[in-house]
């Protein structure tokens, strides 16, 4: 009996400690060291939330920059791909005149697109906002701040301080 009893008192104690005290003890050393991070990398503008760094939103106005397709709706906080494969025919193509540059996110809520899919979003934009394409160019390199790639909310956000 002696055995189980100490098995129960270090199973106890295992799950207080992995279960509670370490989850416990992350927590709050992550929002006291970095505490947007910890929030969720939140951005708010005028006191109002208006989304996160590093999760995609769906844009869809002509004024504003489109971010990669997805298989899930990005509103619900759910996350996955399609799964299917380049060589299936049932798979969407998206730009067909710029081949691989806008793939489907993994995980349907990746922020970043490439700068060749900003690029190719330009014309549509300076059109809707009747604003000179190369301001369009400029808001992509500096929010890109020489990435490969370029945030969407951010450059969006870039957009309105535009007009």
């Amino acid at each position: 009996m002696s055995s189980i009893k100490q098995a129960g008192i270090v199973v106890g104690l295992t799950m207080v400690l992995c279960g509670v005290a370490y989850p416990l003890a992350l927590t709050v050393a992550g929002q006291a060291l970095f505490p947007s991070q910890a929030e969720g990398s939140l951005i708010e503008r005028d006191g109002e939330q208006i989304g996160s760094k590093w999760i995609a939103q769906p844009f869809v106005s002509e004024d504003y920059f489109h971010g990669r397709p997805t298989a899930v709706d990005q509103l619900t906080g759910q996350s996955g791909g399609d799964n299917m494969a380049e060589s299936n025919p049932d798979r969407p193509k998206h730009n067909p005149e710029l081949p691989g540059a806008i793939e489907t996110s993994g995980s349907g809520l990746d922020p970043h697109i490439s700068m060749e899919h900003a690029m190719s979003q330009v014309e549509r934009i300076s059109d809707a906002r009747s604003v000179a394409a190369d301001n369009i160019e400029k808001v992509i390199r500096e929010t890109a701040d020489g990435e490969p790639y370029v945030n969407v909310l951010m450059m969006n956000l870039a957009l309105d301080e535009l007009n």
